[in-house]
């Protein structure tokens, strides 16, 4: 413990914003994580107990199934079902409709995150820079004969461009994961869509 305290103390007043940014990524990352996992899982059990009612025509148990229910898929097949008398184009437009509404909602934080991935490299840049100064500041004052005191300077450049990128790191490539996960998230959910208009024009033949 007191070999981090004393690293982050030789990086610099940079090293704080830095620490505070990764540990704000690394919750909002493990919170997606968990956020996705579940509606994914959630999903799959919904868009199969729907389909597996309207495979029977059963739209009353589909309705009952969907009142008990939460998330895109119950409320964008809950308001198809009550157009089930409409065209089929129409009903592709309600739907529609919802999912532009609703999917959004989503890919809360993301743009967060990579945010945050952008901005933890800057963060030691400007520490890098910061410690540079102080090194010629000495060298200015004391020529190059104070060792110790340029070596303060040169371990602020180089502690802060080491901790941004080591931060950067991790939060980028959790941006990435959770942005595929959304968008498999998003293509089952139209997938289903497209499954419930092709089922409505079946049922009007």
């Amino acid at each position: 413990m007191q070999a981090v305290i004393e690293y982050i103390r030789q990086g610099g007043i940079f090293m704080y914003p830095i620490i505070i940014g990764t540990l704000w990524a690394l919750t909002l990352l493990i919170e997606r994580s968990i956020f996705y996992l579940q509606t994914g899982a959630n999903l799959s059990r919904q868009i199969h107990t729907v389909f597996s009612h309207l495979g029977r025509n059963d739209t009353e148990q589909c309705r009952s199934y969907l009142i008990g229910q939460r998330g895109i898929i119950r409320n964008v097949i809950s308001v198809a079902l009550e157009q089930t008398s409409q065209p089929p184009e129409r009903v592709a437009e309600k739907m529609e409709v919802i999912l532009t509404e609703q999917l959004p909602g989503y890919s809360r934080y993301l743009n967060l995150l990579a945010s945050l991935a952008g901005l933890m490299p800057i963060f030691g840049l400007l520490g890098t820079v910061s410690g540079m100064i102080l090194t010629f500041r000495v060298i200015s004052l004391h020529g190059t004969g104070d060792a110790q005191a340029m070596a303060s300077g040169i371990a602020e450049a180089l502690i802060t461009t080491q901790a941004g990128l080591v931060a950067a790191a991790p939060i980028m490539l959790g941006h990435v994961l959770l942005t595929s996960r959304l968008r498999k998230i998003t293509d089952k959910t139209r997938e289903a869509c497209v499954k419930y208009i092709t089922w409505l024009r079946d049922r009007n033949v």
